[in-house]
């Protein structure tokens, strides 16, 4: 297979037609026909049935329909890299953002992109953790920050460390369960009615692995998976949370108390996920040095983050 076979399979697909693929390929239609058929022999699978509303792709034919796009694709970003590498980054930019740190880094990016990538446009996605590195394989974002492991097929850059909070309706609640230094242990965790994201939520798995590691019982009275109902939940005193120090200090609900859970301490990775194999545009390496940036800053001037080997 080359290219060319490539952009016809993509130019029958979209038109239904080997006569206005031919057309829109600047080709012969007895070519295209040709190139077709000498493609099927070669993979031994029919890749189009021709039907009275025009040509349709087979199975075999919309999987190879996959892959000629995800090739061109890279064909055409490498062509655009290539001739506008004497000028400024240009193009689309989609990064995922976990929303806990969307509130902390969204302004900061988009004024800092619009200052010095003018040509380049950058979209932010907002969702859990887990679902943006899932997004970041089916290649509906370019670049992500996740939390939590490595994975075979990301490319996974650790940036900083975040601790968690445990977090109650006001300081006087929290203060109950704080030992003298003003942090809560985790022994303290046991059996108070927690409201916590679902057990798909990374958040969870990490506190329920601590917690399972320490023989610690938790209460887990309410599950939601919106960051902003739990914090107003908590305000009306129906439970406590654990939450990000970013999340927590970024909330709209500022009346909430909050303390660092130490003996053993909880925190999480803040990690920059590319797809492993995909090639990088000039865009996407300036906007993701920019991401890296807003990181370190946030270890400067947030507490309770620090780097990675602290």
């Amino acid at each position: 297979m080359d290219l060319k076979d490539m952009r016809c399979v993509e130019a029958i697909a979209e038109t239904g037609s080997f006569v206005r693929a031919a057309e829109k390929l600047n080709m012969s239609q007895p070519s295209v026909s040709a190139r077709m058929r000498s493609l099927e022999a070669k993979l031994g699978a029919t890749l189009f049935l021709r039907e009275p509303r025009g040509v349709v792709l087979t199975p075999e034919g919309a999987e190879l329909l996959v892959h000629a796009r995800r090739i061109l694709l890279q064909f055409r970003e490498a062509e655009d890299d290539l001739a506008a590498f004497q000028r400024a980054p240009v193009g689309l930019v989609r990064l995922g953002l976990p929303t806990s740190l969307t509130a902390s880094l969204a302004v900061p990016l988009l004024e800092r992109c619009q200052a010095e990538l003018p040509n380049v446009k950058l979209r932010i996605v907002e969702s859990m953790s887990g679902y943006l590195a899932q997004w970041l394989r089916e290649e509906k974002i370019d670049f992500a920050l996740t939390f939590g492991a490595s994975a075979p097929d990301l490319n996974i850059l650790p940036l900083a460390r975040e601790a968690l909070l445990l977090v109650g309706s006001n300081a006087a609640t929290v203060a109950d369960l704080t030992d003298n230094d003003g942090s809560v242990s985790m022994r303290r965790l046991a059996n108070i009615p927690l409201i916590l994201p679902g057990p798909e939520h990374g958040l969870r798995s990490l506190i329920e692995d601590q917690a399972r590691q320490q023989a610690v019982p938790l209460n887990v009275k309410i599950e939601i998976d919106a960051l902003g109902e739990i914090r107003r939940l908590v305000a009306r005193n129906m439970g406590y949370t654990i939450m990000s120090s970013a999340a927590y200090a970024d909330g709209e609900l500022h009346d909430l108390g909050a303390a660092l859970i130490r003996r053993p301490s909880i925190s999480r990775v803040i990690n920059l996920a590319t797809l492993a194999g995909r090639a990088q545009s000039r865009a996407l390496k300036a906007v993701s040095q920019f991401v890296q940036l807003a990181v370190e800053d946030l270890v400067d001037q947030k507490e309770h983050f620090s780097g990675v080997s602290e």
